[in-house]
């Protein structure tokens, strides 16, 4: 009677341990997005639902499988998302990239998994596993390269500002911190390369996050009233301030932009969208902000500090400096 009991007590407690684990995972989906020194790109769905989602439900199936003690479907369920994860972080190997929060979501499964482990159940883990590795390799959909949504003709407009023989492409996000805390510190460096004919810089504006496209389409709606680097970088700074201040309508950006005397010029900005497609795919861009240069040679910089190490660079150099002598960006 006694080792019965001992059983039970150990049954609930690990049902409870079950459950304060699963809360903890249900937690990471909710906070993607957030980022360190650049914000990540990669987007996932299974059967058209984003991972996300899927992440919230599967940790939600799993905590209500413990209050009504089915071990049987917890240990199902485990190993099936064990099976899925480890796709998953294939997936990840298989293209360079990676993501904290995935492998975070990964590591809670590991546990969970290793928390439930029957070795009298060895049948069901197994299968469990295995569906769930196929599964993900059948249905699993992933992007690494942020795209906008459209895909339309090509255009021959683009807006950039300068002449110099360096070209630049800064690939950032309102809506990124990391590109909030840059952009104050460019503006003390681009300008003057700008002047002196250094760089030909092109703001690419980066759908990374949910409402990226909106401020990607006014900041082209901007410059289309008026072209003018100046105005350009004064209109990145208001875009930056509205995205902290959470606007993220329609009508109260037009609201934001107009109190700060900024006009704009709607027009079909999808063959831009276009070009900057392209130019995701070809410089291989996975987070801002990113910085691609080009002289003969192209380096990309990722993350503010190297992005404005490689900025500095550019400016203690002689006007017609040798391009080779660039710093590499780390591996």
């Amino acid at each position: 009677m006694y080792v019965k009991e001992s059983l039970k007590k150990c049954s609930a407690k690990k049902h409870w341990i079950n459950v304060i684990i699963s809360s903890l995972g249900m937690l990471i989906p909710l906070l993607y997005g957030l980022c360190g020194d650049s914000c990540s790109y990669l987007k996932g769905s299974i059967f058209s639902i984003d991972l996300q989602y899927v992440g919230i439900l599967y940790m939600g199936l799993i905590i209500l499988s413990n209050l009504l003690r089915r071990s049987s479907v917890v240990l199902f369920l485990v190993s099936f998302g064990l099976g899925a994860e480890i796709y998953l972080i294939v997936f990840q190997i298989r293209h360079f990239t990676s993501c904290y929060f995935c492998l975070a979501f990964g590591a809670v499964i590991f546990i969970l998994f290793l928390l439930n482990f029957d070795m009298s159940k060895k049948i069901l883990m197994t299968a469990s596993l295995i569906i769930g590795f196929i599964l993900f390799s059948l249905f699993f959909q992933g992007i690494v390269t942020p795209l906008y949504a459209e895909d339309p003709p090509k255009a021959d407009l683009l807006f950039s500002f300068g002449t110099g023989k360096t070209k630049v492409r800064l690939y950032t996000d309102y809506f990124c911190g990391p590109c909030s805390s840059l952009e104050p510190r460019l503006e003390k460096v681009i300008p003057d390369l700008v002047k002196k004919g250094v760089i030909t810089i092109t703001f690419i504006d980066t759908p990374i996050h949910k409402h990226s496209s909106l401020y990607a389409t006014y900041f082209l709606y901007v410059l289309n009233e008026k072209k003018e680097f100046s105005h350009a970088l004064r209109v990145r700074s208001i875009m930056f301030e509205a995205a902290k201040n959470k606007i993220t309508e329609k009508e109260k950006l037009e609201e934001f932009l107009k109190k700060r005397g900024i006009g704009f010029k709607p027009f079909d900005v999808k063959p831009i969208f276009s070009f900057f497609n392209n130019y995701f795919q070809e410089d291989k861009i996975t987070a801002t902000p990113t910085c691609v240069m080009s002289n003969g040679e192209k380096k990309n910089f990722t993350g503010a500090e190297d992005i404005i190490k490689a900025f500095d660079h550019l400016k203690c150099l002689p006007l017609v400096h040798s391009y080779s002598k660039f710093p590499r960006s780390p591996a």
